[in-house]
């Protein structure tokens, strides 16, 4: 029988903390019975790095097209599944337990325009405790991403996420960073961004001055902001000496709680060490 396969709707990953426009961290999975529909329906998934197309056969019985498909109302489930184990450490979801939660992704009409969840980026809006799914799972999935295959059906589809934003912490560790008599944070304008250094106590080790951020910094792969180390000369309010020139961003596969006795309730923060 002849095939001839034309593209029903794209759905693409995308997360802001990457440069990259795609995303590879999440996937999804078809169990038997999707696979099934597919069949019945003259469906093709095709797989990729970032994302998926569904296809369907043009060239099938009845040589349907793609408005004679969608008046099937075909539902659809797939299990979205996470990739990386770094995943939380740099995006923004804020869920009290994610441990009996799953994301519930789909197509349905009262979303952001253009992707498959409430608002404009995934949240916590779009988790859903697994006791009150009517799937049955051995494993906790990620997600759930159900597409119905009606005439609202759109072309194209992201499911995105947003970086998380956290206040950076630059300790100073070393004898000659500690010394440093007016440390200062500067960024690419030369404008001191960072508090006053405060002294923080850590084990084994006496009280070290750390910098903290004005405001929170959007954890990103790449550095749009080039940080500098200095030391503010005295007398001399503008003027500085550079001691790094460029500082470390913070490792998102590094959690750190050294200044968890001054933290402050409800922020998040990111804490680098310099030695």
């Amino acid at each position: 029988m002849k095939q001839q396969y034309e593209i029903l709707t794209t759905i693409r990953y995308r997360h802001d903390f990457f440069q990259a426009l795609s995303y590879e961290g999440i996937g999804i999975r078809m169990s038997a019975a999707t696979g099934k529909q597919l069949l019945n329906a003259d469906l093709m998934l095709k797989q990729q790095a970032s994302g998926f197309l569904l296809l369907y056969n043009t060239l099938g019985a009845g040589k349907r097209n793609r408005s004679d498909l969608l008046r099937d109302n075909t539902t659809l489930t797939f299990e979205v599944i996470l990739k990386d184990p770094l995943f939380y450490n740099y995006t923004a979801i804020d869920a009290a337990d994610i441990s009996t939660q799953c994301f519930v992704f789909g197509n349905d009409a009262a979303n952001a325009p253009g992707v498959l969840h409430r608002y404009p980026y995934a949240d916590a809006a779009d988790l859903r405790g697994t006791a009150t799914l009517q799937e049955t799972f051995f494993t906790k999935p990620f997600g759930l991403l159900t597409l119905v295959l009606n005439e609202s059906l759109q072309d194209n589809y992201d499911i995105r996420f947003q970086a998380r934003s956290s206040y950076w912490c630059y300790y100073l560790m070393s004898e000659q960073l500690a010394a440093l008599p007016h440390p200062v944070i500067l960024n690419n304008n030369g404008v001191s961004c960072f508090s006053e250094p405060l002294l923080a106590a850590l084990p084994e080790r006496n009280k070290v001055p750390v910098l903290v951020s004005n405001e929170p910094i959007t954890l990103s792969d790449r550095t749009p902001d080039v940080l500098k180390l200095a030391d503010r000369l005295p007398d001399k309010s503008n003027k500085h000496k550079i001691i790094i020139s460029q500082l470390p961003s913070p490792e998102i596969n590094r959690i750190s709680a050294a200044g968890r006795s001054w933290h402050t309730n409800g922020k998040t923060y990111s804490e680098i060490f310099l030695y």
